[in-house]
């Protein structure tokens, strides 16, 4: 897929649902690789890009193709965000510096295959299992999907980059007074799920640094997990989106998130401040004609 694995964030929809395949309790200690997770980066053989008419940029979507990748109106900093950001949410538009005003307003159209005898291969850098995923993230390291995503970036955007720090306002999350109220999952970990819909998050089989990556919507800030948590689990947040830019049911006696956190789950955001990586771009261009 082209996003990172495990969500779909399309436009500007309030609600997205992932499936979270195969998850590892315990995550796994850096090791030496002789390859990326997933396998080696692949060829493309095609590759279109066009940039969307503004007019219908409220038809935006993205597929899963078992032979490449099918995006329609995704923003250039979705996309850049997808092939370097290791987490399953785009990076937030304090984590990216040196993107022009243009790169920032343009949608794209992208399709994108792989020959046909590469498509089993595909199929294993596309499906990456959660517990490969949450080792790729925690070690920073790029697996073979995102290497093809940023080569196509590299040819048909030139783009350049690298990667610095610089401190930011983040929320830790933390357990709560009394300890957390999260449960542990009764359901196969190995097929959980997560949706976010204004007011409402729901999960099963959930890794908490999965739920603080998505907590990361309605906060409006970077979330560091910091609860020690390492199981898999079941949760039911709800919570009033009143102060959040969505559309909200302002009759709902729902708490405000922080509240409902540590109501609800047992769990606490904390504001600080802390260095975190941030990615510059030191150039791009619109995409060369296909």
């Amino acid at each position: 897929m082209m996003i990172p694995p495990l969500y779909r964030i399309v436009g500007n929809a309030v609600f997205t649902t992932m499936t979270l395949g195969c998850i590892s309790i315990t995550l796994a200690a850096q090791t030496q690789q002789t390859s990326p997770p997933g396998g080696a980066p692949l060829q493309w053989m095609a590759v279109s890009i066009h940039q969307m008419d503004p007019a219908h940029e409220n038809n935006a979507s993205a597929s899963d193709q078992a032979n490449g990748l099918s995006e329609k109106g995704a923003p250039l900093a979705s996309l850049i965000s997808q092939a370097y950001n290791f987490g399953i949410m785009p990076m937030r538009d304090d984590e990216v510096e040196g993107l022009p005003g243009w790169a920032k307003s343009a949608r794209y159209d992208v399709e994108a295959r792989v020959a046909p005898e590469d498509v089993p291969a595909y199929k294993k850098l596309s499906d990456l299992s959660t517990a490969d995923t949450i080792t790729a993230f925690k070690t920073r390291t790029y697996t073979g999907q995102m290497l093809m995503e940023q080569q196509l970036l590299i040819e048909r955007f030139h783009l350049k980059m690298h990667w610095t720090t610089g401190e930011r306002n983040v929320y830790m999350l933390t357990e709560a007074k009394g300890g957390a109220k999260v449960k542990t999952t009764e359901s196969d970990p190995n097929h959980g799920t997560l949706s976010f819909s204004s007011g409402k998050i729901n999960g099963k089989a959930v890794p908490i640094v999965f739920f603080a990556s998505i907590l990361e919507m309605p906060a409006d800030r970077k979330i560091v997990d910091k609860t020690g948590l390492t199981g898999s689990y079941d949760m039911d947040l709800h919570f009033s989106s009143s102060n959040l830019g969505a559309t909200s049911n302002t009759d709902s006696n729902d708490p405000d998130l922080f509240t409902a956190l540590q109501e609800q789950l047992g769990l606490k955001l904390q504001p600080a401040k802390m260095t975190i990586p941030i990615l510059v771009v030191d150039h791009i261009d619109p995409p060369s004609d296909n």
